[in-house]
């Protein structure tokens, strides 16, 4: 430790009296009346010495003098960091942001140093692995707010991290005042600016990338929800609403060859992009998935992005934006993304046939627009776009043709073909083979449930609650459900038990229940007929098709003018 006995007192003699030499120099009117003359430092006393005049000119100098001295300090600050420090700088529009500003969040070197901080949830395991107990506690977590530098030692380098609120209307290099209006204007965005000490920018950037691969690798395998932002004050952009487990692809349950059908057509595109370049076909592709609800559309999507290792971009038609916002949204699209447009046929989209709205303001994307984004000059190339709705007859036939449209897929009601497979799914063995005395018990469910009446999800409703307790090694759950004892439902977990016929009661009462959950179906089919009835809307009759109905598009540039006519005719 420094220790002031140990520095030279002859230094520091030395030093104050240098100072008092040079204050006694500045304090000698020779010294002025060398620069200024006898009658300019009289006239300067005698300006000072009246206290008006004095005050005056401090205030009508002061702020030029703090605007001086505030250049000097930024300039000598900016010059240090140009000579000692290389920056980066990330803004939220970047799609490298959140995944940075993820990392900067978990790495910090502590939170001692902060007085003022943030609190986020975090979910911490609980240490009891019965099954009976909530998996997850929240618990709080503290990370540096934004606005403050946090120091990340990473391989032996050091550098400062801060998370800041900007604007392109802020002119005062982060005056406090001046931030806390733009941010309660809602006109801020959020950066990122990474700072190290060193004159080496290819390091710093190297070690940015690490970052980046060390959170990509983390998150490999899982599949990535985003959605298109699009706010009232013209923020766009695409965030990541979540990362899931993928879905797997023999999940999903379609009639034969259905989806397979689907992929073969997915990986085929993906594969053809030079010869739709030499062919002179627009590289884009898209699917509307048709048919009533529940029968399995966005789960497909989800196992069928997960299969082929692409994410999801959501696209919300409900939202408001204008004709551009939608191009935007299509041409930002993350890269090797399914981009989803649910219920289109539930969307409101401006015709220009309607009563003009009460709300001036309110911004929808227009059938004109929807039309030449999904197939229009600066429609985006190697997109893919999977469009979903129930009624396809609300659709304008622009919408659906081929060049927008290229594979209708129907997904009917479930037929003997996909009772079958969902009712294996559920109760095939633990590794995945079939009990041959289930046979029997198959037959009649397959016989009691008519096909092409039921709906994939109400039957995964129906098999997953007798194969929940089926599988459950305790009843609490089931208890906590029916209100009813393991006695009472003849389902004792007695040593003595047969453990098989206490399985086949199970499917036993599976049986019994089918008449019930058929009414049930029957009472969700009347009152959607009367919700459809009160808004005036006639429910589609399904016919089941087994096939996939492709189309090969062979819609050139050429044929724009074409599409423009139908999209003004509808």
């Amino acid at each position: 430790m420094f220790m002031l006995d140990e520095f030279p007192l002859y230094y520091l003699h030395s030093a104050f009296d240098a100072i008092a030499s040079f204050a006694d120099i500045l304090s000698d009117d020779s010294f002025w009346v060398l620069f200024l003359g006898e009658r300019g430092l009289s006239l300067i006393k005698r300006y000072i010495a009246n206290d008006a005049i004095f005050v005056g000119l401090f205030l009508s100098l002061g702020p030029t003098m703090l605007t001086l001295l505030q250049t000097v300090y930024y300039n000598t600050v900016d010059f240090i960091n140009q000579f000692f420090y290389v920056t980066v700088e990330i803004s939220d529009d970047e799609t490298i942001y959140q995944a940075l500003d993820a990392y900067c969040k978990t790495h910090f070197l502590t939170i001692k140093n902060f007085k003022h901080v943030a609190g986020i949830t975090h979910y911490d395991t609980n240490a009891d692995d019965s099954p009976h107990e909530q998996p997850h506690h929240s618990r709080l977590s503290l990370i540096p707010r934004r606005g403050c530098v946090q120091d990340v030692k990473y391989k032996g380098y050091k550098l400062w991290v801060s998370r800041e609120n900007f604007s392109p209307l802020d002119k005062s290099r982060g005056s406090g005042e001046a931030e806390e209006l733009l941010e309660a204007l809602s006109v801020t965005h959020q950066r990122l600016v990474i700072k190290m000490r060193s004159r080496n920018l290819q390091l710093l950037q190297s070690i940015i990338q690490e970052w980046l691969d060390e959170y990509h690798e983390k998150k490999n395998g899982q599949l990535s929800v985003q959605k298109f932002r699009c706010d009232p004050w013209g923020n766009l952009g695409w965030n990541v609403l979540c990362t899931k487990e993928p879905r797997s692809f023999e999940s999903v349950v379609l009639k034969k060859n259905q989806k397979e059908e689907v992929l073969e057509d997915l990986m085929a595109f993906r594969t053809q992009k030079e010869w739709y370049v030499k062919t002179g076909i627009p590289y884009r592709r898209g699917y509307l998935l048709h048919g009533p609800p529940g029968t399995g559309k966005t789960s497909f999507i989800q196992s069928l992005a997960s299969k082929v290792n692409m994410g999801v971009a959501l696209i919300s038609l409900t939202t408001a934006m204008s004709d551009d916002d939608f191009v935007q949204a299509l041409v930002d699209a993350p890269r090797d993304s399914i981009v989803v447009m649910e219920d289109i046929d539930h969307c409101s989209i401006n015709d220009g046939d309607e009563v003009e709205s009460k709300n001036k303001s309110e911004k929808r994307v227009t059938a004109t627009g929807l039309l030449n984004a999904l197939d229009g000059v600066f429609s985006p190339e190697g997109s893919l776009v999977f469009l979903t709705a129930n009624d396809t007859t609300k659709l304008t036939p622009a919408l659906i043709r081929p060049g927008r449209v290229d594979v209708k897929v129907l997904f009917g009601y479930s037929d003997r073909f996909q009772t079958e497979a969902m009712f294996w799914r559920f109760f095939s063995e633990e590794d995945g083979s079939k009990d041959p005395n289930l046979e029997g018990y198959l037959e009649k469910i397959l016989e009691a449930i008519p096909s092409d009446e039921i709906s994939t999800a109400e039957l995964q409703n129906l098999f997953m609650s007798h194969a929940m307790i089926l599988n459950s090694r305790r009843n609490l759950r089931s208890i906590a459900i029916t209100g009813n004892s393991d006695e009472d439902e003849g389902f004792a977990s007695d040593k003595k038990d047969d453990e098989y016929a206490v399985k086949m009661k199970h499917f036993d009462r599976l049986l019994e229940s089918i008449p019930a959950f058929l009414e049930r179906v029957a009472e969700d089919r009347e009152q959607a007929k009367l919700h459809a009835a009160r808004k005036g809307h006639t429910i589609p009759i399904s016919k089941n098709s087994t096939t996939t109905t492709t189309t090969t598009t062979t819609t050139t540039n050429d044929d724009k003018g074409d599409s423009d006519d139908e999209s003004d005719s509808d």
